[in-house]
């Protein structure tokens, strides 16, 4: 996550500060004391040169806490900033509402829920316990009949509730997301079509994303418009209409937590509409900690009926294919309330039929051996990844085969359950120790053998192996999730314009215009460019360059016939290297070598997340990837990787 302007308030700026002039006191101390008492007191200044070095973790540490610290409270966004003029506000809640509705229109279109009509989901009212108390909601104790189909959504949340606020209940597979999303497009189309100043901008957010222990709920709305939509700019809550989707698909401690907290945050007039399964829902309401979503009512989305699974499956059908269903329809006639019916009653079961049996040579009749409803759901989730990579499919591609891609599928459902995919973020799949270790190896094999050339082997060998070490603990005990640059806000250009930079400068004035040895000057310069480094950084890289001034200074102090201006550009290559193991590239270079060489991902990450995308095995929202449907992602999870 980025990080905001007000990340450091109060006592955490004032330590940062005291930090930030401790690093370079010491620095110039260290520095005024190598220039007045040179290399014979070599010993008293290894012990000083230990003291700084020890400072500088100990100082680097802190800032990696604090900053650590901010993000777990959470970026605050744009909380602390005053709200623009009104046009502007317009300007940026019109330009919300266009990717919102590019987001959601391609997603419709994909999924092909108008294809060649929409299914005719409806859904009943709910009162209490599911639902707040009536007077809440409507002002008085009359019940609201909220029934409705569809495309009623719309009608039913603006002309119905007072409060626009609403819990869509459901099984699983009903259609909840669907419906949702329609609510969505049906909002934006509204928006369009009148004349009367625009109402806020429906924005749907899946609620699995969000961990309410470790983010504030504003804070993760403000990271989700920024992932999801690519929207960055300041908006205050009150211009949205929030759609929280997936209560349920939360794990069990946290949706307390969640309710809990949208309950606090928001008044009972902000617009709000909430999704979960039924039984999860009221497990949680049933909780000491939770209550219902306040004035908000219930509706639950019932199951198709087994008239409407046959006209569905009539037209999704080729017409000369027709006759091979006849068994099927007669036994969805004969017995409505059967097990069949019952397997094929959700929207997202009746779908899954189409695109195994309606779309392909499938024979129809392998759908009546199934005598339980759960067994039939299961067998049409599993026929899904081989039927869309099937020979005859319309994406059929060269390389991409059921076989190949079913183990790939089942890795990332396993360590993808509650966020989004995409090919960078492969590399938290890999466990930070592992990078540590090469990265550690890399950093030292690269250090030891510049000094190595410059200094000499033994000067090589130990400030190799120092650094080989160090990083190693480090990735142990300071920093077990070994941050990247990126993560913490920063580029690698940034940061080696923020060292390279001042290092050249120091170094070029102090051996062109001042008085000193051009020994003593790599040493200063070095001490300086360091202070930069430690306050734009985490303590990695800042403990890998710690140790390449501990390199230099052991180099000109114990080998005095080595050259400073070798020791100078050895330092300064040294720097960008160790600046680009710090970079999230080299993170996920790793994790996809590792990740290919096991079999567990394909090295054309993107291409094949953009492919299950395009058939259908998985959904995009900004440019993260999830799977069609949570029952999807825990059957492919189940399945082992070979």
């Amino acid at each position: 996550m980025a990080r905001s302007r007000s990340d450091f308030r109060g006592w955490s700026w004032w330590a940062l500060v005291a930090a930030s002039v401790l690093v370079p006191s010491c620095g110039v101390a260290l520095a005024v004391f190598f220039v007045i008492e040179g290399r014979e007191h070599a010993d008293q200044w290894a012990s000083i040169l230990s003291f700084f070095v020890t400072v500088l973790v100990a100082a680097t540490a802190l800032i990696g806490w604090l900053r650590q610290r901010a993000e777990t409270t959470g970026d605050p966004g744009t909380l602390d900033v005053a709200e623009p003029e009104a046009d502007v506000v317009a300007a940026r809640v019109e330009r919300l509402a266009a990717k919102v509705e590019q987001v959601w229109k391609a997603e419709e279109l994909r999924q092909r829920l108008l294809d060649p009509e929409p299914l005719p989901v409806s859904w009943r009212t709910v009162g209490p316990p599911l639902s707040d108390h009536w007077r809440v909601i409507g002002g008085d104790d009359t019940p609201i009949d909220l029934d409705g189909n569809l495309d009623d959504l719309y009608l039913t949340v603006r002309t119905k509730l007072p409060k626009a606020r609403l819990v869509a209940l459901g099984e699983p597979g009903a259609g909840k997301t669907s419906l949702v999303m329609r609510f969505v497009l049906a909002c934006l189309a509204a928006r369009e079509q009148t004349d009367a100043p625009a109402g806020p901008v429906p924005v749907m957010l899946k609620l699995s994303t969000w961990t309410p222990s470790e983010q504030t709920l504003r804070a993760w709305i403000y990271a989700r418009l920024r992932e999801d939509y690519d929207f960055d700019e300041p908006l205050p809550l009150d211009h949205l209409l929030l759609v929280l989707d997936g209560l349920d698909e939360m794990a069990e401690p946290d949706r307390e937590k969640a309710l809990t907290k949208i309950n606090a945050a928001f008044s009972a007039d902000f617009p709000l509409i909430l999704t979960s399964r039924t039984s999860e829902y009221l497990a949680t309401i049933d909780s000491r900690r939770a209550d219902v979503l306040t004035a908000a009512a219930a509706i639950e989305i019932k199951p198709l009926d087994a008239a409407a699974v046959r006209d569905y499956l009539t037209i999704t059908t080729k017409p000369s294919r027709l006759p091979e269903w006849a068994n099927v329809f007669a036994e969805l006639t004969a017995d409505p309330d059967g097990e069949l019916a019952g397997g094929l009653s959700t929207p997202l079961a009746i779908s899954l039929a189409r695109v195994a049996y309606a779309e392909r040579a499938a024979n129809p009749d392998h759908l009546l051996t199934f005598t339980n409803r759960r067994d039939l759901e299961a067998h049409l989730l599993a026929e899904l990844v081989p039927s869309l990579y099937s020979d005859v499919s319309e994406h059929a591609r060269a390389g991409w085969r059921a076989d190949d891609v079913h183990p790939w599928f089942s890795f990332l459902a396993r360590h993808f359950r509650a966020r989004g995919i995409s090919w960078p973020d492969l590399s938290d799949v890999v466990p930070p120790l592992v990078y540590g270790l090469v990265i550690g190896l890399l950093a030292g094999l690269f250090t030891g053998t510049a000094f190595s050339l410059a200094a000499g082997p033994s000067t090589g060998v130990m400030v190799g192996a120092t650094m080989i070490v160090a990083i190693w603990t480090y990735t142990v005990v300071i920093d077990p999730e070994l941050s990247s640059l990126e993560q913490i806000g920063l580029r690698p250009l940034t940061l080696w314009a923020a060292t390279s930079g001042p290092f050249s400068v120091i170094l070029w004035y102090l051996t062109a215009q001042g008085d000193l040895a051009p020994d003593h000057a790599v040493g200063i310069a070095l001490v300086a460019s360091l202070w930069f480094l430690v306050m734009l950084c985490r303590s990695l890289i800042a403990l890998q360059i710690a140790i390449l001034d501990f390199g230099i200074v052991i180099a000109l102090t114990g080998r005095p016939a080595a050259s400073p201006q070798a020791l100078a550009v050895t330092a300064l290559v040294a720097i960008i290297v160790a600046s680009i193991l710090a970079a999230a590239l080299p993170h996920f270079l790793i994790a996809h070598v590792l990740l290919f060489a096991m079999g567990r991902v394909p090295w054309r990450v993107g291409a094949f997340l953009e492919d299950g995308y395009r058939r259908g095995v998985l959904r995009k929202v900004g440019g993260l990837y999830y799977f069609r449907h949570d029952l999807l992602r825990e059957q492919l999870a189940e399945r082992p990787t070979a």
